[in-house]
């Protein structure tokens, strides 16, 4: 059984979809959806996105399960070794994973958790970019 519940945080809401078990996808919304259903990941989180905003350089330690190709995956992995308050463009990550920076860039865009996974750590070359 999925759960969708959003999370106040400075930015707005963030609307996360979960199970017992894993983080599906995670996405800033305008809406306010509480889950009447509360398990123990719900709390997790909320104390994570609390721990986060508190102190930036904290890194998640949540159960993500993002679904994607494996192309996908290989970028989503690549971003959470990113070290907090560091960025690499997209070229130089298109180079480790011998990959082309617009697939990149494509993979940061199709990024079902937002925040958890952090493609806002990858840049362009001489602006801050976007896919």
């Amino acid at each position: 059984m999925l759960i969708v519940t959003a999370f106040k945080t400075p930015p707005g809401w963030l609307e996360v979809e979960y199970d017992e078990h894993y983080i599906h996808r995670a996405l800033f919304t305008d809406r306010t959806i509480q889950s009447s259903i509360e398990i123990p990941l719900t709390k997790l989180i909320a104390e994570e996105l609390d721990a986060y905003f508190k102190d930036p350089h904290h890194r998640f330690h949540l159960p993500l399960k993002p679904q994607g190709t494996h192309y996908q995956q290989r970028v989503w992995n690549a971003l959470l070794v990113i070290p907090v308050g560091r960025t690499i463009t997209y070229g130089e990550l298109a180079k480790i994973l011998q990959s082309s920076p617009r697939a990149i860039g494509q993979a940061c865009k199709s990024n079902p958790l937002a925040l958890f996974i952090p493609c806002h750590r990858v840049v362009g070359k001489s602006d801050q970019g976007g896919y």
